[in-house]
Order: C-alpha cells, then structure tokens, then sequence
C-alpha cells in the first residue's frame, strides 16, 4: 500500500532538488525556536498535516490565527497540569467538548488521558521535544519520523502553530523549554523571498532558526 501524504513529501522534496521552484521550499524543513514565540495557531482543517508542506501560500489565513491560550484543548491541558482539575474529570464528554474528534477522545479515554499527559509532560521534561519517533515510548502516536510539531510563518514573519503536535507544544510551553525542534509547514507569500532558498531567508527570521532538512526516504512510502 502507497502512503499517498509521504509520497507528496517525497515529490515535492525531488521537485525542490531538481527545479528549486520560488512557489515550493523543502517539505520537511527543520528549524528551533522558543515555544514562547507560538503564540497562535490555525486549526488542522486549514492546511493539513502533510498535505501543504513545503507550500507558499497567499491570502489571509494568517490573520485568521486566533490565540492558543484560547484554545479548549490548551485550557484542558493547564489545568490538569496545574491541579485546577483531577484525572477522574478527564472523560469522553470533556474531551469531545474540548474538541478532540470522536476517534481520538475514544482513544485517550481508553488509554487515560491522565496517564498520557502524565507520561508526556514527564517524558518532556527529561528529553526534551524528541525528534526521533521510532524508539519506544515515543512522544507521538502514531510513530511517525516526519510527524514534528508543525508551523506556518504568517505575512509579518508570525509562527503560527499549525495544529500539528499539539501536546508536546503545549508541554514544552508549560515547562518552559529553551528552544524545540519545528516542522515548516506553509509560508505567507508576502514573507517569501522567490530570490533566497529557505535556509538564506530563515538567516533573516527573529525566531526560528535553521537545523536541517530531512529528506524523506522512499522507502516509508511503502506501508
């Protein structure tokens, strides 16, 4: 069976290898920042996990980002973090109200989502955000190499979280970690620079900074 969303990583990563067109950079850029400097997020339906990596797009998406403090599931997290509320409260129904789709809730409800945040914020705070997923006890589930915590970078230079990663962003803002490995994710047009590559362009960003690009393998196409 094909993987059809790393068989569009794989594409496009070629496409910049041979063409280096201004309207694609490296899907899987990898850059650090602070996670103090994400400070507002886009929801998954805007631009989904591995289907516009590597994209610049126009429009005004980036004015849509609305803060991530705001958001239900961060609230969830904070407070069974800072004591507000108890495992016993973490159920289906606070779950699904907090907006994780009927999948998901099931799956946290099942496995404790206590438990898991527990595990997370544990797991975070000796080893920091983990960019290798293949061992065991992973940060993500599912393992996944090229699932890191995704942004977008906004028309004024804005990291906006692209709801990828949801978890380990909001453990490593919690616990104030210095600096977290980010997956690029979508570029405003009016940021981009069709004259520079990606790593020349980030030289000039105030926050993010470039580490690598990881070239996906064709053989995790197969699956």
């Amino acid at each position: 069976m094909i993987d059809r969303d790393l068989f569009r990583l794989n594409a496009r990563d070629t496409i910049c290898e041979l063409f280096t067109p201004g309207s694609v950079f490296p899907p899987v850029t990898i850059c650090d920042v602070s996670p103090t400097e994400i400070e507002s997020y886009v929801e998954y339906d805007v631009f989904t996990k591995y289907g516009h990596a590597g994209h610049i797009r126009s429009g005004e998406w980036d004015l849509r980002a609305v803060s991530l403090s705001s958001s239900p599931k961060y609230r969830l997290i904070r407070d069974y973090q800072t004591g507000v509320i108890d495992s016993s409260e973490l159920t289906y129904q606070r779950l699904r109200a907090a907006g994780y789709p009927e999948s998901e809730a099931a799956f946290y409800t099942e496995y404790g989502y206590g438990t898991y945040l527990d595990e997370l914020f544990d797991s975070v705070k000796r080893n920091g955000i983990e960019t290798d997923h293949t061992g065991a006890g992973s940060q993500t589930q599912p393992v996944d190499r090229y699932d890191q915590i995704a942004v977008n970078i906004g028309r004024n230079g804005a990291v906006i979280f692209n709801s990828c990663g949801f978890h380990r962003l909001i453990a490593a803002q919690i616990l104030a970690v210095e600096t977290i490995p980010v997956r690029l994710n979508v570029i405003h047009e009016n940021w981009w620079d069709r004259g520079e590559g990606i790593e020349a362009q980030l030289t000039k960003h105030p926050s993010l900074s470039y580490v690598d690009r990881l070239r996906p393998a064709w053989i995790d196409v197969i699956c």
